[in-house]
C-alpha cells in the first residue's frame, strides 16, 4: 500500500513538472494571454468578495445601489425593468464572486477523484456525496450530466442520488444567497435538512429492487471525465476558471434576470392577506413543499421569490419547505433524470423529497424559529 502511494505521488509530481515545462515552452504571446486571463479571473473573484466584505465592515455599500420604494406606482412596462435594474445594482458583486468561485471549483477540482470517492456503497460515500455536491455543482443545469457520469463511472445509485438531490437544494450559490438575502437561520436549516435528507433518501433508493437493477445496468461502464488535469499549470487552470465562470453566467443569468423580472409583479400585486392565509402555519408548510414541483424556479430565482413572499407574509417554515421540496423534485429535473435512472427511482426520490420538505418545515415551525 505504501509503495503504491509513493508511486502515485511520484507520478503526480512528474506530471506537475511536465505541465510546468510545457507552459514554459509555449510562445511568449500565448503565455502572456494565459497569464492575463488568469490574473483577470482572480481580480474578478477578489472584487466580488470585496463587494460582500466591505459593506459588513463599513456599513455602507462599496458601489451605489438603486432602491425602489413604491412598486405599485410604476407602469407595467417599467416595473420589471426598474426592479431588475435595482436587483443588478445590489447583486452584481455577489454574483461575480459566486460565478468565479464556481468556475474556479470546476477548473481546480478533479471530477475523476470525486467519482472514485463515490464509487462505493459505504456510508462514507453518502457523506462524501452530500459534501461534494454543493461545491462541484453551482448550477442546476450541470447537475444531471454529472449524475449520469457518476453512475457510469461506478458510483453507487444511493450516493449518486444523494448528489443529485443535494446539488440543486443546497449548492454554493443557493446557500450563499439564502444567507445573504434571507437569513443565516434559513441557510443553515436548508443545508442541514438537505444534507441529512439527501443521504437518507439515497440510502432508501439503494435498497430498493429497482435501484439495485439500475446500479447493475451501469456497472462496468467507463467514462472519461473532462475535469482538471495535473498537466495544466496554475495560470492555465485560472484561465479555464474564467471560461467556466463565463459559461455558467451565460447559462444562468438570462433565466435568472427573467425570473427576477417576473417576481416584480408578485411583489407588487400579490395581496398580502392571500399569502398570510395559505402560506402560514403547518398548512403553509405542506403547500410550500408541494408547489415547488410544478412551479419550477431556476437556480437562485427561488431565493428572490422567497424574499418577495416573506415580505408579503409567508411563514419562514413554509419558505424552508419550498426551498427544499421544489429544487429536489421539480418536473423538469425529474423528466431529465428519468432518462438516466428510470421513473421508479425518480418517483421514489421525488415523493421522499416532498416529504422531507414538509418535515424540515414542520421542525422549523415547531421550534418557533423566526428570522
Amino acid at each position: 500500500m505504501k509503495e503504491e502511494t509513493a508511486v502515485r505521488q511520484e507520478e503526480a509530481a512528474s506530471k506537475k513538472e511536465e505541465g510546468k515545462s510545457r507552459f514554459e515552452e509555449l510562445p511568449r504571446e500565448t503565455v502572456r494571454s494565459v497569464s492575463f486571463k488568469g490574473m483577470f479571473f482572480w481580480g474578478l473573484l477578489f472584487l466580488g468578495a470585496a463587494t460582500i466584505i466591505v459593506p459588513r465592515i463599513t456599513g455602507r455599500p462599496l458601489f451605489p445601489i438603486f432602491v425602489l420604494k413604491d412598486l405599485k406606482s410604476l407602469s407595467l412596462p417599467l416595473l420589471p425593468l426598474l426592479y431588475t435594474g435595482s436587483y443588478v445594482t445590489r447583486a452584481w458583486g455577489p454574483l461575480t464572486f459566486a460565478f468565479c468561485l464556481g468556475g474556479g471549483i470546476i477548473a481546480f477540482v478533479s471530477q475523476e477523484r470525486c467519482s472514485r470517492l463515490l464509487a462505493s456503497g459505504k456510508g462514507s460515500a453518502y457523506v462524501a456525496a452530500a459534501l461534494t455536491a454543493p461545491i462541484l455543482t453551482v448550477c442546476s443545469c450541470a447537475m444531471l450530466p454529472i449524475f449520469g457520469a457518476l453512475l457510469i463511472a461506478g458510483a453507487g445509485i444511493g450516493p449518486a442520488v444523494t448528489f443529485l438531490l443535494m446539488a440543486p437544494a443546497a449548492n454554493v450559490m443557493a446557500l450563499f444567497f439564502t444567507w445573504e438575502l434571507l437569513s443565516w437561520k434559513l441557510a443553515v436549516g436548508r443545508f442541514l435538512a438537505s444534507a441529512l435528507g439527501a443521504m437518507a433518501i439515497g440510502c432508501v433508493v439503494s435498497r430498493t429492487s429497482f435501484g439495485k437493477v439500475k446500479e447493475q445496468e451501469y456497472a462496468g461502464r467507463k467514462r472519461l471525465f473532462a475535469g482538471t488535469t495535473e498537466e495544466e499549470s496554475f495560470w492555465e487552470k485560472s484561465g479555464r476558471g474564467l471560461d467556466e465562470a463565463l459559461g455558467l453566467a451565460k447559462k444562468i443569468l438570462p433565466v435568472l434576470l427573467l425570473g427576477v423580472a417576473a417576481i416584480s409583479f408578485v411583489e407588487a400585486y400579490l395581496p398580502p392577506p392571500l399569502v398570510a392565509k395559505y402560506l402560514t402555519g403547518f398548512r403553509g408548510v405542506v403547500i410550500g413543499s408541494f408547489i415547488g414541483v410544478p412551479t419550477y424556479t431556476p437556480t437562485l430565482v427561488e431565493v428572490f421569490l422567497v424574499k418577495a413572499m416573506l415580505g408579503l407574509g409567508m411563514d419562514p417554515a413554509a419558505a424552508l419547505a419550498f426551498m427544499i421540496g421544489g429544487p429536489m423534485s421539480s418536473i423538469p429535473s425529474m423528466m431529465s433524470a428519468s432518462r438516466i435512472a428510470g421513473w421508479k427511482v425518480v418517483g421514489t426520490y421525488a415523493a421522499l423529497a416532498v416529504l422531507l420538505g414538509i418535515v424540515a418545515g414542520g421542525v422549523f415551525l415547531w421550534a418557533g424559529i423566526s428570522l
